[in-house]
C-alpha cells in the first residue's frame, strides 16, 4: 500500500467563467474561457500542474544517474479542441518540451521517455491524451 503524499482540495464556483479557490486559501484564481487581464483558464492551470510534476519526476532518473544539479526546465503546452456546442467533441492535447543543462537533444529524450512512465500527470492521462515530448 503506497502512502498518501498529500492532497490538495480546490473548489471552483461558476465553471470556466468562475473562481477556483483552495482550501488552504493559497490559490485563488479568477477563470475565464476568454482572454481577460487577471484570469486564467483550465488548461494553463493544467499547464502549470503537469510542468511541475513532470520536472520534479525528472529529478529521480537523472539523481540514479548522477545529474540531478543539472538546471532542469519543462515548458508545457496544452490546447483545447473542440466544436462547440458539441460538447462530445472536446477534448486535450499535452506537448511537453524539454531542456537539460548540458545534455544532448537525444539524451533529454530520452529522461524525457522515462520521465513519461513516472510522473503521476502523465501516467494519469496516457491512453486518453495525446502526449508529444519533444527536447528543446
Amino acid at each position: 500500500m503506497s502512502n498518501k503524499m498529500s492532497i490538495s482540495t480546490v473548489v471552483n464556483s461558476g465553471g470556466r467563467e468562475g473562481e477556483s479557490k483552495s482550501v488552504t486559501g493559497f490559490l485563488d484564481l479568477k477563470t475565464s474561457g476568454q482572454r481577460k487581464e487577471g484570469y486564467t483558464n483550465p488548461e494553463e492551470l493544467f499547464a502549470a500542474g503537469i510542468s511541475a510534476c513532470f520536472n520534479g519526476a525528472l529529478e529521480f532518473p537523472l539523481k540514479r544517474d548522477g545529474l540531478a544539479d543539472r538546471n532542469r526546465e519543462i515548458r508545457a503546452e496544452v490546447t483545447l479542441f473542440g466544436d462547440l456546442p458539441d460538447e462530445h467533441s472536446l477534448h486535450l492535447e499535452v506537448a511537453l518540451i524539454g531542456k537539460i543543462e548540458g545534455l544532448s537533444k537525444d539524451d533529454t529524450m530520452k529522461y524525457l521517455k522515462e520521465t513519461e512512465s513516472i510522473c503521476p500527470y502523465t501516467k494519469a492521462i496516457k491512453g486518453n491524451v495525446n502526449i508529444t515530448l519533444v527536447a528543446g
